[in-house]
């Protein structure tokens, strides 16, 4: 049996800020996922690996006996690492633009 990892919809962690979990990007065991998640009301992209890279050596992982909790975890429970939002178009994700507005007004109806 190959590794087995938590699906990213279902990495909710932190839970004290997350209030919503849509996946961009699912890469599957050899990969990372992305996801457009909602952090404390406001949308943010959130990154993670699915397999941790010392989690690819332990036995027990690579055989699908114990899940792997992936990158970022905390305390052994799968978490997102939530990308800063000026690292995309200020103008893109400037809370007042009307861009960032459509875009969030867009992802909501879903």
């Amino acid at each position: 049996m190959p590794f087995i990892y938590h699906a990213p919809a279902t990495v909710l962690s932190p839970k004290k800020f997350i209030r919503q979990v849509d996946v961009l990007y699912d890469g599957g065991v050899t990969g990372f996922s992305l996801a457009m998640i909602d952090w404390e009301g406001v949308p943010h992209i959130g990154m993670r690996w699915n397999v941790a890279l010392k989690e690819q050596a332990d036995s027990s992982k690579q055989t699908g006996t114990v899940p792997c909790d992936g990158s970022p975890s905390a305390k052994g429970i799968p978490s997102w690492f939530i990308l800063p939002r000026e690292l995309f178009d200020p103008t893109l994700f400037d809370k007042d633009s009307s861009t960032f507005l459509q875009l969030v007004a867009g992802w909501k109806k879903q």
